[in-house]
This record gives structure tokens, sequence and C-alpha cells, in this order.
């Protein structure tokens, strides 16, 4: 007869399963899977290690460290992530958020403080998280866009989870946005696809085989969707409205001549807690004529 796993022994295996997998943090992984299987805490996790696994909760432990020898995101398997302290509920369709991105939440609602930034539109919503904070956070008038109806019914759901008002559009950049809008933004922000294509495929099996390739591809040298936010921008921001954008770690001097060249002023690069860039800002200095 078989015998039941205690708690400590279930860990035990769950760590060894996932070193052998080559997953780097693969004791907190464990932790993870298993604290949500069982539904205890970190701390109950290591206090009641005697605590005997049932065959049901052992079977949904066993069929997730499969999915993540397999590679499948952790993330995806929970069904959720944190960023900036929300939970967000994730899934196949939409990316992960990551914490570099808070870098460009953070920029933000910094220069919001001395600017009055009020409205504003986020390009490629994804999991709505960018807009989301900034409603949360910065008591801001926000716009989520997305492509993918997959995408925005997450965004929607991690809005009503964290009781913020955000209204959701699907539409490909500014195709769909409604033309009264025009001009009537004091900030846009943008985490766009940024991958170039040839990148895509020496992307970690986690990012290249689960996440969306429509958030990841972003053209031949990475910059098509900055070109296309760029070019349509002054005729959605007010006069002296501000552009945001999270950037690879390579784009910072491309991300700054570009958008010198087109009229924004201020122009700032920051880093990310590694040192790599990872966020550009400017002004709009003036309105140019629409054609």
């Amino acid at each position: 007869m078989k015998e039941n796993k205690t708690v400590a022994n279930a860990l035990l295996e769950g760590k060894h399963r996932l070193q052998l997998a080559g997953k780097e943090n693969f004791a907190f992984e464990a932790e993870l899977l298993l604290m949500e299987v069982c539904q205890m805490s970190r701390v109950q996790l290591f206090t009641h290690g005697e605590k005997i696994v049932s065959p049901e909760e052992e079977a949904r432990y066993n069929d997730y460290l499969n999915q993540r020898e397999s590679n499948r995101p952790l993330q995806y398997i929970l069904g959720q992530c944190e960023f900036m302290g929300l939970p967000f509920t994730v899934g196949e369709g939409v990316l992960i958020p990551r914490g570099d991105t808070e870098i460009l939440v953070e920029s933000v609602l910094s220069i919001s403080k001395e600017n009055n930034i009020q409205r504003v539109i986020d390009l490629g919503t994804g999991s709505g998280c960018i807009p989301i904070c900034l409603a949360h956070y910065g008591k801001m008038n926000c716009a989520g866009v997305d492509i993918s109806p997959r995408a925005l019914g997450f965004a929607r759901k991690n809005a009503e989870v964290n009781q913020t008002e955000v209204v959701w559009l699907e539409s490909d950049l500014f195709a769909q946005v409604p033309i009264q809008w025009k001009r009537s933004f004091d900030a846009i922000v943008s985490n766009p696809p940024y991958i170039a294509k040839a990148e895509i495929e020496r992307l970690m099996p986690e990012v290249r085989d689960f996440e969306p390739e429509n958030a990841l591809d972003g053209g031949e040298d990475g910059l098509a969707f900055y070109q296309r936010i760029i070019k349509d921008s002054h005729h959605w921001l007010k006069n002296g409205g501000w552009l945001f954008f999270e950037i690879g770690h390579d784009q910072g001097k491309a991300l700054l001549s570009m958008m010198d060249e087109n009229g924004f002023s201020q122009c700032t690069l920051r880093k990310d807690l590694a040192g790599l860039d990872r966020v550009v800002f400017g002004k709009l200095n003036g309105i140019i004529d629409e054609v």
C-alpha cells in the first residue's frame, strides 16, 4: 500500500524535480506550487511539514510539476502574478507582467507630480497592469488598448479585482480609438513588442513557446511599434503632453534620437535595477498640424 507523502517530503521531491529540469529558482517555485495546492502560507509550509498531503493534492502537485518541467511559465500554472503590490490574473494569450515594467509606471507617477497628468492611454495594454496601477496609485483617468480580445478579457477581470475604473478598447494602436479623443491625453504610455524578429527563436522556452508572439515581435529591428506610436502621438497628445516607453536594453540611444527628431523635448532615459536601459520618456514641444 502506497504511503501518503508529508508536506516536507512533497516539497523535497518538488525541489529535486525542478532542479533537475534546470529551473534557476527551483526551490522558490516548488514552494509556491505546493502552497497553492495545499492552500498553505509559506510559514505553514515549514511549520507543518508533518501534515499528510491528500491523494488529490499529490496528484495536482504532480501535474503542476509536470507542467513546469515542460517549461510552462509558473505564472500561467498559478493563473496569477503580482505587479506593484497588486494581484493580476494571467494565462495563455496575455504577456506576463515583469518587474522591469514597474519602472515605467513609477516614471509616469513621478512626472505626474509636477505635470498634473490626469488622462492617460496605454497602448498594447495586455493584462492591463499599467493603466490599472496608474488608476489605483495615481488616481488617473485611464484607457487601455489592445489588439487581442483575449488579452482584454484578462484586463477587464484585473480591473474588477483591483476595483479600478479603466476604459478598454480593442484596437491596433490608435486605429479604433474614437476620433473625438484626439489631442485629449496628458500622456501616452506603452510597453510595446520590442524584440527583433530574428531574436525570438533565441528567447527562453517559457517565453518563446508560451507567451503570445504578437506581444513580443517588434519587427525586423524591434523598433516598428515605437516608430508608429511616435508618428501618431502628435494627433492624440495635448500640447505639452508626455510620451512614455518601456524599451529593450539596447534601444535607448535609438529611442532618444527618434523622439528628439519628432518634436519631443526633455527626453530622458532611465535604467532598471540591473543598470540596463529600460524607460524613455519626453514632452511634446508643440502640436504638429495634421496632413
